[in-house]
């Protein structure tokens, strides 16, 4: 087969997604002796793509320099694939070129655009292109695979998908293989982190509900008189400005870190030091950053939500992400039975056992190799 990856996502400044399609391709070519492979990336992915040729003489490289969600994405981006002859392609996310016609299969990891869109829906025309596209892709896709049985569900439910169209492949984490106490104590330096900390790692926008869980966090340090920081890892989204000012407005604003986007290095160690991990998200399609944390042997306070129980299982607490002293007791609890979190944090770290980027690249090939035989 002469297989196409959209790669122009990859690295960690695309968030999860970067993240996604780049250890995806790196273990699906890895594990693949036989297939040839054509990545499409653009110049700011440049030296991690070429980085993976080098493990492999069956890969062509081919740089676009076109944006994702954009014209040019529409309009060229299919030239472009359709000049390599591809038996299949494969994009990463939703946003599959509307005039590209030939076999693909396409990663939707979740619907937070449909079902909160929030400040970017008032942008009609962005959010009726959204619609479309998403749509198209969804019809038009030799297969859809989705990264866990919650978004699954989800696509079932709002787009009437038949489920024997959709692939359930799990994501793995990257983090947490080396503990690397220098960097840790180098972070904590950089950051004034002189307390045991709680970490919550994610961009700040709606979905996250990252004031409630200041206010929960809050609620936490009066009620239950604990002296730990909240550090909050992740850039500012523009489209949701004031998200983090609100939260410093708050009576725990001098127990907030703010670190904003950090690198690999940094965020290793910001997990490598932390107390535990939170999250009061209303919404997700997988949890990457929570299970990054398990691989730390981080115990996690989070959301009940189904993909959190669904990916998490019992490496986990939950609490009500709308009631703040709902979060304010699951912390307590970690905080002060030692015993709990000892037992939680074993179970995360059994938890974690269970994801690799090896696994998802052979389940991800399997799909491949089923569409060659139809």
């Amino acid at each position: 087969m002469r297989i196409g990856i959209d790669m122009r996502m990859a690295g960690t400044q695309h968030g999860g997604i970067g993240r996604y399609v780049f250890e995806l391709a790196r273990h699906v070519l890895k594990s693949d002796k036989d297939s040839e492979y054509c990545l499409f990336y653009n110049r700011d992915s440049d030296e991690l793509v070429r980085g993976l040729k080098s493990r492999n003489h069956k890969v062509k490289l081919i740089e676009t320099n076109i944006k994702h969600y954009s014209l040019k994405e529409q309009l060229l981006f299919p030239m472009v694939l359709n000049r390599c002859n591809l038996d299949l392609m494969h994009f990463p996310n939703f946003n599959v070129p509307i005039l590209y016609k030939r076999p693909f299969v396409v990663t939707v990891h979740d619907l937070i655009h449909s079902r909160m869109g929030g400040v970017k829906k008032t942008n009609l025309l962005h959010y009726w292109a959204y619609k479309k596209i998403i749509k198209s892709a969804l019809v038009r896709a030799t297969k859809i695979i989705t990264v866990s049985k919650a978004s699954r569900d989800d696509l079932v439910s709002d787009f009437t998908i038949p489920e024997n169209k959709l692939a359930v492949v799990y994501e793995a984490a990257s983090m947490g293989i080396n503990r690397n106490e220098k960097q840790i104590f180098l972070s904590r330096q950089k950051f004034f982190l002189n307390k045991p900390y709680f970490i919550f790692v994610g961009s700040l926008q709606r979905n996250k509900n990252i004031i409630k869980l200041c206010e929960g966090f809050g609620e936490f340090l009066k009620k239950y008189e604990h002296d730990f920081d909240l550090v909050i890892v992740g850039k500012i989204d523009s489209h949701y400005p004031g998200i983090k000012s609100e939260c410093l407005a708050l009576p725990c604003a001098e127990n907030l870190v703010f670190t904003g986007p950090v690198d690999d290095a940094d965020l290793d160690a910001l997990y490598g030091g932390a107390y535990a991990f939170v999250s009061a998200s209303l919404f997700e399609g997988f949890g990457l950053p929570g299970l990054e944390a398990m691989n730390f042997g981080l115990p996690l306070a989070v959301s009940n939500i189904p993909v959190f129980n669904e990916i998490y299982q019992n490496g986990a607490i939950y609490f009500d992400p709308s009631n703040p002293e709902d979060i304010a007791q699951c912390l307590n609890l970690l905080a002060q039975d030692s015993l709990y979190y000892t037992q939680v944090k074993n179970k995360a770290l059994e938890r974690a056992r269970a994801f690799s980027w090896k696994k998802c690249a052979e389940e991800t090939l399997g799909v491949y190799k089923g569409l060659s035989k139809i």
